[in-house]
């Protein structure tokens, strides 16, 4: 496996594939993925046979929300 980061995605690829054909199969799927409102978090792309597999992992996504709604902002923190 070939690792390089493709549109700031992570990419891990079969090393038989191009960068080309790499980069337009990353392009495709982060557009797809941002028409759905999903941001791809890393990718690998394996061949077996003539057949590609894409595998796409979503961006984990943080939020915090206080556990008292009536506490102040400003004494609210939240690490991740």
């Amino acid at each position: 496996m070939c690792i390089t980061i493709i549109q700031g995605i992570p990419v891990a690829a079969d090393p038989s594939l191009s960068q080309e054909q790499i980069s337009q199969l990353v392009s495709e799927l982060k557009q797809t993925w941002t028409w759905e409102g999903r941001q791809v978090g890393r990718v690998e792309i394996i061949c077996a046979g003539q057949m590609i597999h894409l595998l796409a992992y979503e961006k984990p996504a943080f939020q915090c929300i206080p556990l008292n709604p009536n506490e102040t902002k400003g004494g609210n923190q939240c690490y991740s």
